[in-house]
């Protein structure tokens, strides 16, 4: 580095300048800590160019950081905004539509579908979501015992566009889990919603019924219906929050068939693809569609579909 006397921030006199950014600014850096002040100022300057063989376009970016937060790692905060001032410049000179391709070039290395819904809830699940014994997933933060109301709301629109086209007459959910992805669903599809009691209700007379297995509380459950909510005449989408070993999902099923009414299709938010349940469910032959997949929780590490998709990009 070279000693400077003038820079443009009133906070700094003499410095150092690199036009390198490595493990040497660290070093000095921590060199430097012990003798100035906390608010030293250190200047971070990226630089990007564009050039196709006729026009030539620049961008920068630039970080004014206190020496006692400073450290390579910094380089990239101006990078980042010349890179996206760049994308801008691009875009108006020669109509590049980067977002577009980015948003393609993720679909098809995710092999299916991506949405806005699907890459918020994809994020709240890496972020708040913890593996607990028995490879229980907790998702309580945002879509259990505390809901995410406008995150539940943009997933329901998500959902229902994809089974618009099997022109569903209800929704048939497992309460109360199944209710924050099955309401909004409802509402975007303009159906009644259907929900199954596991207990018996004083209002309810006669019911369609059928048992299932919960891992959540490692015991057999029954699921009941009136039958004066399901006719024959009706195609039932089956909705849930989350896709695990098919358990629940193939009692909704069992309960439709037992009415005479027709399936259209699985929707869930969260799909467990370590567990067999689209296996189990491939034999009532009707879409299973998920908005984000859980492919595994070893060492309660959670990792989705798409972290493997991204390698192809």
């Amino acid at each position: 580095g070279k000693n400077q006397s003038q820079t443009k921030s009133p906070r700094a006199v003499t410095g150092y300048r690199f036009n390198n950014i490595g493990e040497h600014v660290d070093r000095i850096v921590q060199s430097l800590l012990p003798f100035s002040e906390p608010t030293r100022v250190t200047r971070f300057r990226s630089c990007v160019c564009f050039y196709d063989g006729e026009i030539e376009m620049f961008e920068y970016g630039e970080l004014d950081c206190d020496i006692y937060f400073s450290g390579s790692a910094r380089t990239f905060i101006p990078m980042s905004s010349a890179i996206n001032s760049m994308l801008k410049s691009c875009e108006l000179a020669l109509d590049l539509q980067y977002q577009k391709w980015l948003f393609s070039k993720v679909n098809t290395a995710t092999g299916g579908y991506s949405s806005d819904a699907g890459i918020k809830l994809r994020d709240r699940v890496l972020k708040e979501a913890k593996v607990l014994p028995n490879d229980i997933i907790d998702v309580s933060s945002f879509m259990d015992a505390f809901v995410d109301v406008d995150l539940m709301d943009q997933c329901g629109k998500d959902l229902a566009d994809r089974f618009i086209k099997v022109k569903p007459s209800k929704i048939l959910t497992v309460a109360t889990t199944g209710l924050v992805i099955a309401i909004p669903m409802a509402k975007y599809l303009q159906v009644p919603l259907v929900y199954a009691r596991k207990q018996r209700s004083v209002v309810m007379a006669d019911t369609f019924d059928a048992g299932y297995n919960s891992k959540t509380i490692g015991q057999d459950r029954q699921l009941l219906v009136s039958k004066d909510h399901i006719d024959e005449e009706d195609r039932v989408l089956i909705v849930d929050d989350f896709l695990s070993s098919g358990s629940s999902q193939e009692a909704l099923l069992r309960i439709v068939s037992e009415a005479g009414a027709t399936a259209v299709g699985v929707g869930v938010l969260l799909e467990k693809e370590y567990e067999a349940g689209r296996v189990s469910l491939s034999g009532y032959e009707v879409p299973v569609e998920s908005v984000v997949r859980i492919i595994s929780v070893s060492e309660g590490v959670i990792q989705l579909h798409q972290d493997v998709g991204y390698a192809k990009m």
